[in-house]
């Protein structure tokens, strides 16, 4: 996909790495539209780099109702939906609130789902667009402290894996994002409970698990998008593992070849 010109919606968009997302689609001359709980921040994103923001939280289902329509309304149609926001777990199970896995789940994985249903539409009525999911390499690798965390992850692989194969022949690219340490707040965060602490820290100590920065993974996921790149990867010493994880889904769709689904709709 030629990204100059084009309309980036980017969620999770006030720092990290979706903030380096936002910085790297802008340099590449798309039209950047922010979107994260954090109004101040992504405001002043949005006037550095010629965009609009868009406050929303992601937990509440009424700020989700109709989104997409409010956004396309406001500045034109989406040609690149990125959904990066994304909440952490730090915690045993037993320690958790249910209301903290409840909003988790809505920010994590029903969130994108929706967000993801409501773009569909215009894009396939145009016969382009692009759908990125930042996941993680805890969608199938499980972590202490971390089970809500990794559910929800999971569950989002699970969904682009499937929504790639539906959109196939329809000039809608999907990409997800597997990720594992990423030099942000929320690493330090999670980080911060002992049970997961001494895991990472196992990993490390056999040399699986490395740290990246959010400006690689936004230039990455750039490429990606132009490229229409199934997968980005990091860190990459846990391809082997990430590959057996994803070998399922792709024998489905080597199953699935010369089947294009839209053409079986009710």
């Amino acid at each position: 996909m030629n990204i100059s010109g084009a309309r980036v919606l980017i969620t999770g968009a006030s720092r990290g790495i979706g903030a380096a997302m936002a910085t790297a689609f802008a340099n590449e001359g798309a039209r950047v539209a922010l979107a994260a709980r954090s109004a101040d921040e992504i405001g002043q994103l949005a006037n550095q780099l010629g965009g609009t923001a868009y406050p929303i939280d992601l937990g509440k289902s009424a700020e989700v109702d109709g989104f997409i329509d409010r956004v396309e309304a406001d500045g034109g149609p989406l040609d690149i939906l990125i959904n990066n926001a994304g909440i952490e777990t730090s915690a045993l199970v037993e320690e958790l609130e249910e209301t903290h896995i409840e909003q988790l789940s809505a920010v994590n994985l029903v969130s994108p789902m929706r967000l993801t249903r409501q773009v569909l539409p215009g894009m396939l009525e145009r016969g382009r667009g692009h759908v990125v999911f930042t996941s993680s390499v805890a969608a199938s690798t499980p972590a202490p402290g971390l089970a809500a965390y990794c559910a929800s992850k999971a569950g989002l692989t699970r969904f682009s894996e499937s929504l790639r194969i539906e959109m196939r022949e329809s000039g809608i690219g999907v990409t997800t994002l597997h990720l594992g340490p990423v030099s942000t707040g929320m690493w330090e965060r999670v980080t911060d409970h002992p049970a997961f602490d001494i895991a990472q820290s196992r990993f490390r100590q056999f040399k699986l698990l490395t740290d990246v920065s959010p400006e690689k993974v936004a230039a990455d996921t750039v490429d990606a998008v132009k490229t229409n790149q199934r997968e980005v990867r990091h860190p990459k010493r846990l391809s082997a593992t990430l590959s057996l994880a994803a070998a399922p889904g792709r024998l489905t769709e080597v199953l699935l070849t010369g089947i294009t689904p839209r053409d079986h709709r009710r």
